[in-house]
């Protein structure tokens, strides 16, 4: 178990405690769950009240907020902060036990790094290469000529196949599949005149950029040919679907049951809200937030944000609209009172 001071805590975040060395913490927890040993954190004074119920026995606090009675640090960013400490006290570092289990299955030809762990019946193919520090839990599938990254943390159950290149510092989690064919097929007709689907097979790769995270049961498909890309520092959900040939920019965030169509392209810090789909050949500009369920057919600018189901539309016609709705039963019996008025009026004339 990591225990440090306050001070040694503010000092891992380049921050300034209330007291030197301070309580020893072991923890970080929200408010709510904070013990007796846990530092905790708020980023506004609404909270404090809050603060007052909690048992944590420090707490990170924002610069410009008024000091509380107990331990602090004071920090320009208490959530951001706070997300930095729960990586230092419950990392997956500590995971890793450095060894390579008697039950794995490891090709020949495959170069594995130093502090490297592959749990029971993994199976690494040919001419694999598996960076410095990481770690593969059980049952974890390799194809032939994959290339994975230092400190790189594959959860049990994944598969990778084969030409796949997994970049540093990535975290797959446990069930993703990751190279599988995209879906990719050609109608015809047979002899008997009867539709037939032929399957198109896939040539190309996937790219995993460093400091991705892949959330459980995830698919992510290789090209048709070329290359299907996740940039650096993209968070992807659970129960997620890339297609072949798609390309995520960096620091896109997109969470879960979105599915995104073959060649399609999503611009750099996005944020893509759960059950959102996105078609084929479309491009999705940088900085784009595409609200729960919205269908994306068309082109997105930058900057934009889009809410609504089908179709997506701006998030401002968005607003309007759903003011509306709530007004249609009233807006309807006008329309009538009017074509009542309108009737008689010609009836007398």
């Amino acid at each position: 178990m990591t225990t440090l001071t306050l001070k040694e805590i503010a000092d891992f975040l380049g921050c300034e405690s209330s007291e030197s060395p301070g309580p020893e913490i072991s923890g970080v927890k929200p408010l709510e769950f904070a013990t007796s040993s846990d530092v905790t954190y708020i980023s506004e004074a609404k909270f404090l009240s809050l603060l007052n119920m909690s048992r944590a026995s420090a707490v990170l606090i924002a610069k410009n907020m008024e000091a509380p009675s107990r331990p602090h640090v004071r920090s320009g960013n208490p959530e951001a902060d706070f997300a930095r400490l729960t990586a230092l006290f419950y990392g997956y570092s500590g995971m890793s036990q450095h060894e390579i289990s008697k039950h794995a299955c490891i090709d020949p030809t495959a170069t594995i790094g130093s502090n490297v762990s592959i749990g029971p019946f993994s199976v690494i193919g040919p001419n694999c290469v598996i960076g410095n520090g990481s770690s593969l839990g059980a049952h974890v599938v390799i194809g032939e000529n994959v290339a994975i990254g230092e400190s790189t943390v594959i959860f049990p159950n994944v598969t990778i196949y084969s030409g796949v290149k997994i970049g540093s510092r990535v975290i797959v989690h446990a069930g993703a599949v990751i190279g599988s064919d995209g879906f990719g097929y050609a109608r015809d007709v047979d002899s008997s005149g009867s539709p037939v689907t032929i399957k198109k097979f896939h040539s190309g790769s996937v790219e995993i950029h460093d400091d991705v995270e892949i959330g459980a049961l995830t698919a992510i498909d290789r090209a048709l040919a070329g290359v299907t890309t996740i940039h650096k520092g993209v968070k992807i959900d659970n129960l997620v679907q890339i297609a072949h040939n798609v390309s995520i920019g960096s620091g896109t965030v997109i969470a879960s049951q979105v599915g995104i169509a073959g060649s399609s392209s999503v611009g750099s810090h996005c944020m893509i809200g759960g059950q959102v789909g996105v078609r084929d050949h479309v491009s999705v500009g940088n900085g784009v937030i595409l609200a729960t369920r919205v269908g994306i057919y068309r082109n997105v600018p930058d900057g934009s944000v889009m809410a609504g189901s089908v179709p997506a539309m701006s998030h401002k016609i968005f607003l309007r609209t759903q003011s509306l709705f709530k007004r249609l039963p009233e807006m309807l019996d006008r329309i009538r009172n009017l074509e009542r008025t309108v009737k008689a009026n010609n009836e007398e004339t």
